[in-house]
């Protein structure tokens, strides 16, 4: 679990002990069992919007719990070397991204990231939670003001790799174009005709956040985060030159057309 729920067990044992309550009597006046407050002060469980009121409530912390719980549910179900890019991509204004295996994170419908999530040796507690939580992250891309910009790209492969079965990727498509008719989303797409390319390499994502860049790398033992001037250049250069392979948007939208109604 995220570092913001490892917080909330140790702040909440704190204050519990500072109030001079027991974890009996602190259940008792919740009305609930003390194996619950347990697994709150263990991590081992988050407390529901509900229970994070009465706790604020019963330890006078104001609103510290139900924010401490906001923030660790949004960070459950991701590993680790992950959660940095998330905060960052959160509040990126641009989001420049390339995935050679299958469809960005910003573009999945909810049967195809269950498939993924599912299928992808991810070993999550809870797939509900988490497929709801990648669907959240594209919020980014219709906020009311100071929307994200999305300039995805994507390998040919990925259009026809079946994850989920022909329907779930017949509506994923679908759903890709229909993202690309918003002004601030674009989707290029790198031909399968094209041999080797800089794309060959892995997956990346370069996100502008406060006016500067940076960059994520993944990889089978995990992702990198990476603000390094030089590096970040780097990648940038790497993703233009990737972008020179890719299909012109008119060309890249009709191929994705094409392939979704091959998915019929």
């Amino acid at each position: 679990m995220s570092s913001h729920v490892g917080g909330l067990g140790r702040i909440l044992k704190f204050a519990r002990a500072k109030s001079g309550l027991t974890q009996d009597q602190l259940a008792e006046r919740m009305h609930v069992s003390t194996s619950l407050i347990a697994k709150f002060e263990t991590n081992r469980l988050l407390p529901q919007p509900d229970t994070a009121r009465r706790l604020d409530a019963v330890l006078e912390a104001g609103t510290l719990f139900q924010e401490l719980t906001a923030e660790g549910r949004a960070f459950v179900g991701h590993p680790l070397w992950i959660r940095p890019w998330l905060e960052l991509e959160s509040n990126a204004t641009m989001v420049r991204s390339f995935e050679p295996l299958i469809v960005p994170g910003l573009l999945q419908t909810p049967e195809y990231a269950r498939a993924i999530l599912t299928d992808g040796n991810t070993r999550l507690r809870n797939i509900d939670d988490a497929v709801a939580e990648r669907l959240g992250r594209a919020d980014i891309l219709h906020r009311p003001e100071d929307e994200c910009r999305l300039a995805a790209i994507v390998d040919e492969a990925v259009l026809r790799r079946p994850v989920g079965g022909p329907k779930v990727m017949a509506d994923q498509l679908h759903a890709i174009a229909r993202a690309c008719a918003l002004p601030n989303v674009g989707v290029a797409v790198v031909p399968s005709s094209v041999g080797a390319y800089p794309g060959v390499n892995g997956p990346l994502a370069i996100a502008t956040v406060g006016g500067r860049n940076v960059a994520f790398m993944d990889g089978p033992l995990g992702g990198e985060v990476t603000e390094d001037p030089e590096r970040v250049a780097a990648l940038e250069e790497v993703w233009e030159l990737i972008r020179e392979y890719a299909l012109p948007r008119t060309q890249s939208l009709e191929l994705v057309m094409e392939v979704a109604e091959s998915w019929s």
